[in-house]
């Protein structure tokens, strides 16, 4: 008897243990997806626009600025600007998929635009995120996914709004994107 009062004691600390096992490795999944020490951008712009003819101007555009015209000369140590070194690398639908290199150190950032159709036109959910280890970027990451929507024209649209913050957008406040 003594070993059956014991049983329910070794059951519950087996379970606790798959519970803790099961949490860990859960967790651990979490942090591989989001890796917390990736600078990175996420963005939602409202348009009038189609979906549709938005992506195109944002494909076009990056397609526009695949090439070296960065403004940057042999020696710089500070970027003259970003509008160069895009690469469209991809849509599933109305998903567009790219990168930006900067033009000095050469590090790369993920680029993704979700264009999702409302009634009033199109939500543009964009995020950009650093392949390389930084936890600040000078709001590299927001001027990636902004400079494509200024030079589209797209930061024209009569019903442009824009919804971010610094938390989910590293150094938005203080981005320069005539220089980022």
């Amino acid at each position: 008897r003594a070993s059956n009062k014991n049983h329910p004691t070794m059951f519950g600390s087996v379970a606790a243990l798959c519970l803790v096992s099961a949490a860990t490795h859960v967790s651990a999944s979490v942090i591989a997806e989001k890796d917390l020490f990736h600078a990175s951008c996420s963005v939602k712009w409202t348009l009038a626009e189609s979906c549709e003819s938005a992506q195109e101007k944002i494909v076009s555009q990056m397609n526009l600025w695949d090439n070296e015209d960065c403004g940057t000369k042999p020696g710089d140590t500070s970027p003259h600007g970003q509008k160069c070194l895009y690469k469209h690398t991809g849509n599933e639908g109305l998903i567009t998929y790219g990168t930006h290199t900067t033009p000095i150190h050469r590090y790369v950032d993920d680029l993704t635009f979700t264009f999702i159709p409302n009634d009033s036109g199109c939500l543009v959910d964009a995020y950009s995120e650093s392949e390389t280890l930084s936890l600040l970027d000078y709001g590299t990451n927001y001027c990636n996914l902004f400079n494509l929507m200024d030079g589209s024209g797209l930061a024209l649209d009569p019903a442009f709004t824009e919804d971010t913050n610094d938390l989910i957008c590293t150094q938005r406040s203080t981005a320069d994107c005539d220089i980022y």
